[in-house]
């Protein structure tokens, strides 16, 4: 299998496709602060989507089980990143098919905006951490990926977060909480200052506009390096990134 073999619907990134690069990379970001916890460590990754991140994780991690709902997506991971301390299983990420407190660290990344039990599936990922465990969350700033909607303007998010909001909701199910804000950096925050291309308005572009395709000439050239993380006041972030840590 390969990626191409997974239908881009924008429910899920998916890599080696240049014209979604920059969502691609987006994600990475979030991985590569996991990958410093992970380390010797049994992790869980909750809907983990085509598999990338979970393959991120076991090259450091003692053991990674990726979970997801979809059925064809379980398959095209397993398939494309064999290793022997990484599996996959078909799971709903509401009612996980694993032990209390059997893992270290429980990573979700890009999942609770598309949920409708957003409380169970904190509960879940709160249950399946052992004393002390962390879990690691993110979820697009609803202030900047669909401000002054009343809807989200992506089609497969039932509910996007502020993060005041979000911080409200996970202090209810960990003991610990603490946010930070993804923004753009480099070649990205120049481009936010010249404004020749709009990441998240381009889908909605026709092929005459020529910010079209200035997207596809820049998007296979971001890298993670064009973000940064960064804590404080984050009401202008781009995706919010929560470390949760459940009580000793």
């Amino acid at each position: 299998m390969s990626p191409a073999d997974l239908i881009l619907t924008g429910e899920r990134t998916l890599p080696g496709i240049s014209r979604e690069n920059y969502w691609f990379q987006r994600h990475l970001v979030a991985y590569e602060r996991a990958e410093t916890f992970a380390p010797g460590k049994r992790v869980i990754d909750i809907g983990c989507g085509e598999g990338y991140g979970p393959a991120m994780l076991a090259r450091v991690a003692d053991e990674v089980l990726g979970v997801d709902i979809a059925p064809e997506v379980v398959e095209h991971a397993e398939a494309t990143y064999p290793a022997g301390n990484l599996s996959f299983r078909v799971m709903d990420v509401g009612s996980l098919e694993v032990d209390d407190s059997s893992f270290d660290l429980a990573v979700s990344f890009q999942v609770v905006e598309h949920l409708v039990d957003v409380s169970g599936y904190f509960d879940e990922l709160s249950r399946v951490l052992r004393p002390g465990g962390i879990a690691m969350i993110t979820t697009p700033n609803r202030l900047t990926i669909s401000p002054g909607r009343t809807e989200p303007i992506n089609p497969f998010h039932l509910r996007e977060y502020t993060p005041d909001e979000l911080a409200a909701e996970l202090s209810s199910h960990f003991d610990d909480v603490a946010l930070e804000g993804m923004y753009h950096a480099r070649m990205l925050a120049l481009n936010e200052k010249v404004g020749l291309v709009d990441f998240i308005k381009v889908y909605e572009m026709g092929p005459a506009n020529p910010r079209r395709w200035a997207h596809r000439a820049m998007a296979p050239l971001v890298h993670t390096s064009d973000f940064r993380l960064t804590g404080g006041d984050i009401s202008g972030c781009l995706d919010i990134l929560a470390t949760c840590r459940k009580a000793v």
